[in-house]
């Protein structure tokens, strides 16, 4: 079992100074964006490919109604309790399904990762993504702690469990809500990112911001990560983690240090549903999940918008 109790929260410097982790000649995405069109172009096929991706294969959105159980497009992973995530028609923002996980006997739910090396060929410099989530029936105790989604996770000892982050061994953001900081419980809890990475000592860096999740309603999460640069084994502080609730920018760090290889970049995201404390009949929903390559939120939502 993690810990997550609250730590300071540092004050680092904001740079906007940074070189590629995969910095010589083309990128590697690049690469396989080129590499893709030319398999397109004389018929060869092989590639995997992403769900529902438009264009050139930056933007991605995970249409549920597509899909008939979330294995069809999540790794489902690591369930501990007798719920399995499923796909449900009662309670939906747009289209048919949306993805129902519910807390029952197990302090956690399940792991739900799109994992890009699957779905698109490669590990990733920066992420983009936004879901709609509703949580139903919450009633936390003081300082009880819910994760919902990992944004991101790279998959490795240095991900989670209070292991040691070394750069190469995957690092992590599980981000949810707490009843804690003066929280509006029990009409809202509010919100926290919870990394491993570099610069952490011990279980993860837990931070707590004044953004409010709201309970029994729909809100829109959206995160961008976008990985630190890194030369001969050494990662540089320019790493960049941010995250919005219902369109407010409620966490932010620039200056942040995951990586020092190619395959310790961005693995995955998607919905997660963990509990330190209580959630005895509670549940989450999940619908709208988008995903773009290589964007910062701006340009991503006006992509997003247009496609």
């Amino acid at each position: 079992m993690t810990s997550d109790q609250p730590v300071t929260e540092r004050d680092r410097s904001v740079s906007n100074d940074r070189t590629s982790g995969a910095e010589a000649g083309l990128g590697r995405r690049s690469y396989l964006k080129l590499a893709g069109s030319a398999a397109a172009a004389l018929g060869i096929s092989g590639v995997a490919g992403s769900a529902a991706a438009a264009g050139d294969g930056d933007l991605i959105s995970v249409n549920y109604d597509d899909y008939s159980a979330p294995g069809d497009v999540y790794n489902v992973n690591d369930v501990r309790g007798s719920h399995q995530p499923e796909f449900v028609t009662n309670r939906t923002t747009t289209g048919q399904q949306s993805l129902y996980t519910a807390f029952t006997d197990g302090q956690k739910i399940a792991n739900c990762e799109y994992r890009f090396p699957e779905h698109v060929g490669d590990y990733q410099d920066e992420v983009y993504t936004r879901f709609k989530i509703y949580p139903e029936n919450f009633n936390l105790h003081q300082n009880d702690t819910i994760r919902m989604f990992w944004g991101p996770l790279t998959n490795g000892p240095g991900s989670s469990g209070g292991g040691n982050t070394d750069g190469t061994n995957g690092w992590s953001n599980a981000i949810g809500f707490a009843n804690r900081n003066d929280s509006p419980a029990p009409e809202g809890y509010k919100f926290f990112s919870y990394s491993y990475h570099l610069d952490n000592t011990g279980s993860g860096d837990f931070q707590m911001t004044d953004a409010v999740v709201q309970m029994d309603e729909w809100n829109e999460i959206e995160c961008h990560v976008k990985v630190n640069s890194y030369q001969n084994g050494q990662a540089n502080a320019d790493g960049v983690m941010q995250y919005w609730v219902n369109g407010e920018l409620a966490f932010e760090d620039t200056s942040m240090r995951f990586t020092t290889t190619d395959d310790n970049r961005i693995e995955a995201v998607g919905p997660l549903g963990y509990v330190v404390g209580n959630a005895s009949n509670a549940a989450m929903y999940y619908d709208e999940h988008d995903i773009c390559l290589d964007m910062g939120r701006e340009e991503a939502r006006a992509a997003l918008e247009n496609q």
